[in-house]
């Protein structure tokens, strides 16, 4: 079975479930980790590809003048698509957060008494960053 397939059914599952249900059950990592699998990556060529697709399904030429120079409509295509890719990749972070009470918190470690365990959940709003890679 592939992960396609596999990614498929969870998205079908959860598309079927109710939108307040979902919203309390946080979704497992490793659903994230195979729907994450499952997509093919940003591309600034693909993203080029499908713009030029959509331009000539529209009707507007995207191959050379008539009179052989460049597309300048391509060319500004592949100009903007490439900043965005750059900013995406360069500049941007993920933010989110977490309202009091939603994340269980757990830790364990030891110490000279023996194994020490301790959980509890978040009191305060709590505020996320990451990097987009």
């Amino acid at each position: 079975m592939s992960i396609n397939t596999i990614t498929d059914k969870i998205n079908s599952f959860f598309s079927a479930m109710d939108a307040k249900i979902t919203s309390v059950i946080p979704m497992p990592a490793i659903l994230l980790l195979c729907a994450a699998m499952s997509k093919k990556g940003l591309s600034p060529l693909r993203s080029l590809m499908n713009v030029c697709q959509a331009l000539e399904e529209a009707g507007i030429p995207t191959g050379p003048n008539p009179d052989g120079s460049p597309n300048l409509i391509v060319a500004a295509s592949h100009a903007i698509i490439n900043e965005v890719y750059r900013a995406m990749v360069e500049d941007a972070v993920v933010q989110g957060g977490i309202k009091p009470g939603e994340m269980m918190i757990m830790s364990q470690g030891s110490n000279a008494a023996g194994t020490v365990i301790s959980t509890g959940s978040n009191l305060l709003p709590t505020h996320l960053w990451g990097l987009i890679n």
